[in-house]
């Protein structure tokens, strides 16, 4: 990470900085202990080639705004790291929001401050079909790896697919194809209530 937490001065600077989001790993894996998780470079990469795929399938969507959320949705944690669902109960209401909408003003202060605020503000709400579309293959690539680990071997991660909060929403009939495709080649129902 930066040495001084401040906006970065070039775009240099950010690239550079960004190139940390491959070490930074996502948290629920390491604390339910699966070996070499993902990172957050690769989650995110994930979640921009669903949002490019599924997002062709929906009509009026603008894709190119949706793929714009999706590469900004976890940039924060670059410096925020990824805090487990838990931490939000320790942490003041809105905080966690606050301290990431200032991470990508100051990680992104070299690109157009203003169109990063709206973006971020726009993902935060969910106000949007495409920010929605962002959340939906967010816990969509949440599952695929929650399979993909299993197939591995690992072990405890039933509770993924027992918390309905996990699944992505109905709203956009490509994801909830294509994640009613993997619970059954998996093998599994879904949770009765969300």
């Amino acid at each position: 990470m930066c040495a001084a937490m401040q906006p970065n001065e070039t775009l240099l600077d950010t690239l550079l900085e960004l190139q940390i989001l491959d070490r930074v790993e996502r948290s629920g894996w390491v604390l339910r202990g699966v070996s070499d998780p993902e990172s957050v470079a690769e989650h995110s990469f994930h979640v921009l080639f669903l949002v490019w795929c599924l997002g062709r399938e929906i009509p009026g969507l603008d894709r190119l705004r949706a793929l714009e959320l999706a590469l900004l949705h976890d940039l924060a944690e670059v410096r925020f790291g990824d805090l487990p669902r838990t931490a939000s109960h320790y942490l003041p209401p809105g905080s966690k929001h606050a301290a990431e909408a200032q991470i990508l003003a100051d990680l992104l202060a070299p690109t157009d401050p203003e169109v990063v605020a709206r973006l971020e503000r726009e993902y935060r709400q969910k106000a949007t079909p495409e920010a929605r579309l962002v959340a939906a293959c967010d816990k969509l690539q949440l599952m695929v790896k929650v399979a993909h680990y299993e197939r591995w071997g690992a072990t405890g991660l039933s509770e993924f697919w027992d918390h309905p909060a996990n699944f992505p929403d109905d709203e956009f009939a490509p994801v909830r194809r294509l994640f009613q495709e993997l619970m059954e080649r998996v093998g599994r129902r879904p949770a009765l209530s969300r």
